[in-house]
């Protein structure tokens, strides 16, 4: 089980990133497409709304320096 403080919100990413969070989901759902990261790292939580775990922030933080 995850400790609930180490489960982030797409606005909490986005805002620690600063990334739009339109832009957040569609890198998300990217590196999913491309094995980088799994389902149990990101999940859907609603509509627009998706929960991100501590190694989906990583591995989007070290995406974003590639690029």
């Amino acid at each position: 089980m995850s400790d609930v403080n180490k489960v982030f919100i797409t606005k909490e990413v986005a805002d620690k990133l600063d990334l739009n969070s339109a832009y957040l989901i569609r890198l998300a759902k990217s590196l999913i497409e491309d094995g980088q990261l799994n389902e149990s790292d990101v999940r859907a939580a609603g509509k627009r709304n998706y929960i991100f775990n501590e190694k989906a922030i990583q591995v989007i933080k070290n995406n974003l320096k590639r690029k």
